[in-house]
């Protein structure tokens, strides 16, 4: 047995190689993590596209949190330096630094999760590859590798077997804590069955390598507890070393394969760097909660030793045991953090719902800018700017029409009585948009600029702003457009304690339109197209219209159960008669109006996970929103709720479809409490057809009141009915 003595020096000297082990960790991990900023952060059409590219589209809390992982490398890097009288630039205390360290990383993962809430909220969302959650992932691994570590040595075993246990924690908290709508286990459980029943054996050696790898996270967490009452026989035993280097080394056997098959491009290129990533951020974590477990567990007079010891070595040992206590530099770095995400959290919010908006008269001078001259100079910028990006030459020709035709614009929107301020702003427009390089987000301002000068001067009129991001061979390539509509109606809601708005408005240019209404989370209102509406209402309204007229893709197999539909909707048309475009429009503003109130953080439906598992987010988030809307448009006072079912039922019989398909199935099945699929995305066509033929039959108040309960047992929360202002 040693002696009380020789285990104090042994701790000292634990103590100060891991002190160095962190400082040398903080360098390679900051590299690692400041190089994280030149590697292209998503790949779209085999292209990658960097940071600084869609960075000047991104809002304030988003930007921070697209530099983020960056920004932490530098202070890394900068915890790492030591000058030769001390042991660090700024912090000399091991303990110190590894409190700065893992404060870092906090940030960052806030960081992380406050921008992609700012950024979904506006034009351009924050990539996935940021978004996931981190940090329970980086937690097993880092929790692992530090605590077989501590548990070597006889004073740091507690610590280390703490650390074991709050690693199984981590993992629980991975796989249980509920991510889009259901637990990651449940995901999990169905790709295990999944992989069972694929038909090839290199099909289930590729998902098998997935789910491997899935399972990482639990497969060192449960060895981990193997060390919570057994000490390692040596100091960094196999389970250390394997909690670091397992799962980037699973990551480079996939670019092994991809190279071996010739598949070598971006994405192998950043799947390899990404691995090395996180080899050297769990490296680095482990160091930190490793120097952290001995500095508060370990008394400080056995840990004096380490400046005595280092004392003729120059800076490690005459600052190594100065500085700033755990509990001073604790308490310095959660008031950093704090005040850093207070910041964060502000810049991130957005922008308040409604608007005020006293329309006057339109005139025939305001319809020739907006219905003529704006369009002209549209197409014209628009030429211009393809001429340019095909690298036709210098596009001079469409340069000049572009011109003439904004100074036209311009000079007839300065003749109009009130147009001197909307002539400004149009102008910064106009002199502003010919930039290549400006981003959407910037002509997103600019648009926005031009609408509050046209509300200011009581103008019905409004630019809809869009913005068309691709990838050419060149590299990211961005479209912006405007489409005028004048304004007939603004209308005012009330939800809650919180304003919303709908406008009604009517386009200028003729052109067809696809969708009756439509809504941006940017945009502090929705848009219900006042002639898509009058067109839908008249094709329903015709003697003898049949309901195909909503989803032409439906199989003519079904024709019996379209039938019963078509019959659903002649009932409708005797019902309401000349008030069918009336109930349209309500419905259709109701719908609208749930996009704004719901926004981008709808909870997602586990009915709807489950029935697109394996899809896209983007996937599922669509139906998840249409979702809420149509049910949402079910409760309206002023329309009947068989219309929404009509003009959704042959969606659901369609043999491809997009979220309008699923929705029409899973409101069905709802409101029914019938299952209508014979597997798990097959209708079953008798069934569906049955289950809409009793609903239909049910009374208005009835469906409504089974809408509301169909909300709820969605989304978990009842469905707030607006209020007119």
């Amino acid at each position: 047995m040693s002696a009380p003595g020789e285990e104090g020096a042994a701790t000292a000297m634990f103590y100060r190689m891991s002190a160095e082990r962190l400082r040398a960790r903080c360098l390679l991990g900051g590299l690692a993590l400041a190089l994280s900023a030149l590697v292209p952060y998503e790949v779209a059409f085999g292209h990658g596209i960097f940071v600084w590219s869609v960075l000047p589209e991104l809002p304030p809390a988003a930007k921070i949190a697209a530099l983020a992982p960056a920004m932490a490398g530098l202070w890394l890097l900068f915890l790492g330096l030591r000058t030769k009288h001390r042991a660090g630039l700024l912090i000399e205390r091991p303990t110190s630094r590894a409190i700065a360290v893992l404060a870092a990383f906090v940030t960052v993962n806030a960081a992380l999760w406050i921008g992609r809430q700012s950024a979904a909220w506006d034009m351009l969302p924050l990539p996935d590859s940021m978004t996931t959650r981190p940090a329970p992932f980086l937690a097993v691994f880092a929790f692992t590798a530090a605590g077989v570590v501590l548990r070597f040595h006889a004073r740091a075993r507690r610590a280390g077997s703490a650390l074991l246990v709050a690693s199984a924690a981590a993992a629980l908290v991975f796989y249980l804590w509920p991510s889009r709508g259901e637990i990651p286990a449940q995901t999990i459980a169905r790709a295990v069955v999944l992989v069972a029943t694929l038909p090839d054996a290199r099909f289930q050696l590729g998902y098998g390598m997935v789910l491997l790898f899935v399972l990482g996270p639990l497969a060192i967490a449960l060895l981990g507890l193997a060390y919570v009452r057994r000490v390692p026989r040596r100091e960094h035993p196999g389970l250390a070393i394997a909690a670091v280097w397992a799962m980037p080394a699973l990551m480079l056997f996939f670019v092994y394969r991809v190279f071996l098959s010739g598949g070598w491009g971006v994405e192998a290129g950043m799947v390899a760097f990404f691995a090395l990533l996180l080899a050297a951020v769990v490296a680095v974590l482990a160091s930190a909660i490793e120097v952290l477990a001995l500095g508060v567990t370990v008394p400080d007079a056995e840990l004096e030793s380490y400046g005595g010891t280092e004392a003729a070595g120059g800076a490690a040992g005459a600052g190594g045991a100065g500085g700033a206590r755990p509990i001073v530099a604790g308490s310095a770095a959660a008031v950093t953090v704090a005040a850093l995400l207070g910041a964060m959290f502000v810049l991130g919010r957005p922008a308040p719902k409604g608007v005020d908006w006293k329309l006057g008269a339109p005139t025939d001078g305001w319809d020739k800018v907006f219905g003529e001259l704006l369009p002209s100079w549209e197409r014209a910028r628009l030429a211009r700017d393809a001429h340019a990006r095909g690298a036709q030459g210098t596009g001079a020709q469409a340069q000049v029409m572009t011109r003439a035709h904004g100074r036209e614009m311009l000079a007839a929107a300065r003749a109009q009585p009130n147009g001197g301020d909307f002539a400004a702003a149009l102008a910064a427009l106009a002199a502003q948009v010919d930039d290549l390089e400006l981003s959407g987000r910037g002509f997103g301002r600019l648009v926005a600029e031009v609408n509050d000068a046209a509300r200011r001067a009581a103008l019905p009129y409004y630019l809809d702003a869009s913005v068309f991001l691709g990838v050419s061979p060149e590299g990211p390539v961005r479209r912006f457009y405007t489409t005028p509509y004048r304004v007939k109606e603004v209308h005012g809601f009330r939800v809650g304690e919180d304003r919303f708005a709908t406008l009604l408005v009517e386009p200028m240019t003729g052109d067809r339109r696809v969708h009756l209404g439509f809504s941006r989370d940017q945009d502090p209102f929705a848009l219900v197209l006042g002639s898509e509406v009058r067109a839908y209402a008249e094709r329903a309204g015709q003697e003898g219209a049949t309901c195909l007229h909503g989803a032409a893709s439906a199989d003519g197999a079904h024709a019996g159960a379209l039938l019963r539909c078509d019959g659903a909707l002649a009932a409708l048309r005797g019902r309401l008669g000349a008030r069918l475009e009336q109930a349209v429009l309500s419905g259709t503003e109701r719908h609208e109006l749930q996009h704004q109130v719901d926004g981008p953080d709808l909870p997602l439906s586990s009915a709807v996970a489950e029935l697109l598992a394996g899809f896209t987010d983007e996937a599922q988030d669509r139906a998840n929103r249409e979702l809420s809307a149509y049910l949402a448009e079910m409760t309206t006072r002023d329309a009947p709720p068989q219309l929404t079912l009509v003009h959704l039922f042959p969606f659901g019989l369609a043999a491809r479809g997009g979220p309008e398909r699923r929705v029409a199935v899973l409101a069905l099945e709802t409101l029914s409490g019938k299952k209508l699929r014979s597997g798990a995305r097959e209708v079953d066509p008798e069934a569906y057809a049955a289950a809409f033929e009793e609903q239909v039959r049910r009374g208005d108040d009835e469906l409504r009141d089974a809408a509301r309960r169909a909300y709820r047992a969605h989304f978990g929360a009842d469905l707030e009915e607006p209020v007119r202002e």
